[in-house]
């Protein structure tokens, strides 16, 4: 965190949340102001300060890809902004609040309604690039063989699973099971990933 935050925290101790509803506030108004940019530097300095608070980490993601993508005219800059949201709820968020529903929702809504959906114009872009992403865990099949990931026999399945759980964060037990339940699913496609996760914050849920 920035100086002048770290000492403040320090400063105030147990009044860290009054500093987070402060900066939250100032937040919502930059929001309102079009200062997307600035926002979210709040943004994340909340998430700093109280990491198991699931609104704000909904709020960074949501806001990366959607106001902030939009920012810009080329799509491959859109994409990064995307996928910069999906990564920060997946890999941050649900590291910290592993068991919360509300992030899992979100994530799931970034890859059904900004990623599958065609109201984004770049929105064939993003499908693009998720799909070459898929490929270095699926190869080409449009019905992967999830086995060769749940008890991988070679070295090419066994760099692949590492990808798929360190990377993408992903459980193929679990995607077996969704893919039982729900399909079979195209898991080169974003919508599969909105099932996977919705399934996940459903598991959540009823624990």
């Amino acid at each position: 965190a920035p100086p002048v935050l770290a000492f403040t925290t320090v400063a105030l101790g147990g009044f860290r949340g009054l500093i987070s509803n402060v900066l939250w506030i100032r937040s919502n108004d930059l929001q309102d102001e079009d200062k997307f940019f600035e926002a979210m530097q709040l943004a994340d300095w909340i998430t700093k300060l109280e990491p198991h608070f699931p609104q704000v980490w909904a709020y960074m993601g949501w806001n990366m890809a959607y106001n902030i993508s939009v920012k810009f005219k080329d799509a491959a800059d859109r994409w990064r902004w995307v996928k910069a949201g999906i990564e920060l709820l997946r890999d941050e968020g649900l590291r910290y609040n592993p068991h919360d529903v509300l992030i899992h929702q979100q994530l799931a809504w970034l890859f059904q309604h900004k990623m599958g959906a065609n109201l984004d114009d770049a929105n064939v872009f993003y499908k693009r690039a998720w799909l070459e992403e898929m490929e270095h865990v699926f190869g080409k099949q449009s019905t992967p063989n999830l086995d060769d990931l749940v008890n991988p026999q070679t070295d090419d399945a066994r760099q692949r699973l590492k990808t798929l759980t360190s990377e993408f964060k992903m459980d193929p037990k679990f995607m077996k099971q969704v893919d039982q339940d729900y399909g079979p699913l195209e898991w080169r496609l974003p919508e599969a990933h909105a099932i996977y996760w919705g399934a996940k914050g459903l598991e959540q849920a009823r624990e």
